[in-house]
Formats: structure tokens, sequence, C-alpha cells
């Protein structure tokens, strides 16, 4: 059988193990692939040696990957032992009888590496009467049977599902999108224990916000966002079995007080403030005088490309939604300046030497913060800011008698009423 063979290969007759390094880490595990002689000619001997074999160059693999991301360094040696845990489980690609022993072999190696050989003896020692050494340490003690419980197929503590499911996730969503569901999810995680997910009940779920609420101090918005990412991860377990409810499904918040700090548009005033400040320069200035006469997210001004804007109109090829990719006619106002301001190359960006940020390596992630400076520095009113061009721009369209349409069409939205509904001051 073809599976059985996996991992596996023969040299001189004889059975090895082979794990594929990933491109990414290859420089620092230092190999293509990790390799190891099981002594044996014998198939079925060489199935069961190979698991602690494979979890063990698994884990060295994960390691080097943490080490990429920064992460590694950030787990305390507790965190550490779980983690060797759920990589065991994880990439196991069967279950053996033996699983338990196979892991005992691998979690002391791991422990001595950690606490020292002395103390690793001294946790699988705990229940042995005839021991005589000293007591261990209960934190360490504590995270070996978390360890052992996630290694149990039977069980399906937080951490395993939430891996299976970011894993499943990672391949459809944005880096930043991604970097905040992990984050969000992996903090609940830590405040709740890493219980089974079907002991997650309502209960459960309520506690942890109540105390986001009084703790942190969040605004709806963003309480919003962390009871989405979490409760993504039941209901995708609910779905694949793992879980039976989604105990974040029907958390009401308190109504919010209204802020002082509402998003306006910009007056007269606030243009003319900025644009003849002394204080800015040519990227600043394009990019709101683009953003004041088409509407566009800074994101996009950012990423325009003399290649994108041809007959006199932005090509806009993608975006935050679905409905960003558009044609937006260029305002005869500021197509002179285009004109005088665009590179002689199609790849010149409209906005200039910015350095991208953020997980995604945005190009407008750190211009977006020198431009809130720059107002802050010019003592513009709050809740006037570079997104709020659009609000100028969606109001100034609707005073002049333009469809809800096209309003919707040239900002990137789909029709509805949503232009008018959030981003338009009224008449």
């Amino acid at each position: 059988i073809q599976m059985e063979k996996r991992y596996l290969y023969k040299r001189h007759n004889v059975y090895w193990v082979r794990v594929r390094v990933p491109d990414k880490v290859r420089d620092i595990v230092g190999k293509t692939q990790l390799t190891k002689n099981l002594y044996t000619t014998d198939l079925a001997e060489a199935n069961r040696k190979k698991h602690k074999i494979v979890s063990e160059m698994k884990q060295e693999i994960h390691f080097a990957e943490r080490k990429i991301d920064g992460s590694l360094a950030s787990l305390s040696k507790e965190d550490q032992i779980k983690e060797l845990a759920i990589e065991f489980r994880t990439s196991s690609d069967k279950t053996p009888e033996n699983l338990e022993s196979i892991f005992e072999d691998v979690i002391k190696n791991k422990i001595s590496e950690l606490y020292g050989e002395y103390q690793s003896d001294a946790i699988f020692n705990l229940n042995n009467p005839e021991w005589t050494g000293k007591e261990p340490n209960p934190k360490a003690v504590k995270a070996t049977s978390d360890a052992f419980r996630i290694i149990n197929p039977k069980s399906n503590p937080l951490s395993i599902v939430s891996k299976i499911y970011l894993a499943e996730r990672k391949k459809d969503l944005k880096t930043a999108t991604f970097k905040r569901k992990e984050s969000k999810i992996n903090q609940f995680i830590r405040w709740e224990g890493n219980s089974d997910i079907k002991n997650i009940k309502n209960k459960i779920a309520g506690d942890y916000v109540t105390q986001l609420i009084e703790r942190k101090n969040h605004a709806n918005a963003t309480l919003k966002n962390i009871i989405f990412d979490i409760g993504s991860l039941f209901t995708w377990a609910e779905g694949r079995g793992f879980g039976n409810i989604n105990p974040f499904q029907k958390i009401k918040l308190p109504k919010e007080k209204k802020s002082s700090k509402k998003r306006r548009p910009w007056t007269d005033e606030n243009i003319l403030l900025f644009l003849q400040s002394e204080k800015i320069s040519r990227n600043e200035f394009v990019a709101t005088v683009v953003a004041m006469y088409s509407g566009m997210r800074l994101d996009e001004i950012c990423n325009l490309q003399n290649k994108n804007i041809f007959d006199k109109c932005f090509h806009v090829e993608e975006g935050k939604t679905e409905a960003a990719a558009r044609v937006i006619p260029v305002h005869p106002v500021i197509e002179p300046l285009l004109e005088k301001l665009r590179g002689s190359v199609k790849e010149d960006y409209l906005i200039r030497g910015i350095k991208g940020g953020g997980y995604d390596k945005k190009r407008s992630w750190n211009f977006q913060k020198k431009l809130g400076r720059l107002r802050q520095k010019l003592g513009m009113p709050e809740g006037v800011n570079f997104h709020t061009l659009r609000n100028t721009f969606v109001t100034r369209m609707e005073n002049i008698g333009i469809p809800t349409n096209h309003i919707n069409q040239l900002i990137g939205h789909k029709h509805n009423n949503l232009s008018l509904d959030v981003y338009s001051a009224g008449l």
C-alpha cells in the first residue's frame, strides 16, 4: 500500500526516513531534505520506527519557520512544549497504537533541552514511589500534562482545531487579515486555557467579551471584529464536526456613545490650509488633489503607475473590494498637473519614493501615517483625515446631481445606497 511508504525510501535495500525541507528555511536548516537510516529491511518495522523520527524532523523544520517570523523567541518554555505537541499531532500521517510512547521519547528530549536532564527525569518519575530526587518544576509538569492531552486523538483542544483552521484559511486570506485573525484567536486561547472546543459554551464567550469591554475599553467596531474573527473558527469547526455551536454568534454589545471624532468631509478651509502649507511636499500635494477629484482610496492612488493613466482616465486594477477595479475619468482641472508630474517610464509610480509597510507591504502604509502627522501639525480638526476626502468627493457629486449608481461606480462600491449612507454629508 502506498500510504505505508510515506516518508520512507530504500537505499541498498534498507529503509530510510526522508522529509523535504521547504525552500524558505533551507538556509537555516542547512539541507534540502532531512534523512535518517532506520536500519531495517522490513516495511512493517520501518513504519513503526518512522513516526518518532518524522515528528522530530518536522519539529526542526517548524522551529526554523518560527525563527523566520520571530515568533519562536517570544514563546515561553511551557508554550514550546505545547507547540511540540501540536506539531506532533498535526504532522502525523496516521495514529499508531503506541502514539504516547513515541511522543514520550520526543517530549523527554525537548524537556531535557529546555530544563535540563534532571527536570526531565523528575517529571517522568513524578508518580514513582522510588524516586528520591527533588520535586519537578510545576509549570513544566502542567505543560507536559497539557502536551499529552493535546496529542490524544480523542480530544480536540482549541490549539489543534485552530491550527487546522488557520492553515486552511491562510491560502485565501490577505496576509494582514490572516495575521489579525490568528492573533485574535490565539489571544482567546491564552485567556481561556486551551480547553476542548466542545466545552466552550456561550457563558465562556460572553465572559471573554465582557473582560475585553471592561479592561481594554475597545470601540464597538473593534469588538465586532474580534467576535467575528474568533467566531469564524467555531463556525468552521461546527461544519467540520469538531464543535457543536458558535458561542460568539449571538453576543450583543452595549450601545456605543456617540463619538465626537466622527469622520467628516473636508471644508474649503481645510483643503486650502493643507494644500498651501509649506510643510507638505510633492507626494502629499498630488495624493490629496487626486483624491479630491477622483474619490480614490489612498492605497489605490499609491499604486497608480503611468501605465494606469491613459485615455484621460485612471484605470484601477484592484483594491479593497471586488468592485474596486474600475475606470475613473481624470478631471480637467488636474489633467495639466498629471501631465507635468508623470514620469517617462510605464512602471513609474505617481506617488514616488515611498516605502511599503505592514504585513502586506502596502505602499500606503507609512505614507498614510506621514499624512496624519502633517494634519496634526497643521492643527486640522479631528475627524478630517485622508479617507474623508471620499466623503468630500461623494457629497459634491451628489450636490451637482450625479446619479447614485454612477457615484458608486466611481468610488468602487456595489450599486446600492452605501455611498450616500456612509460617505455623503448631504446637501
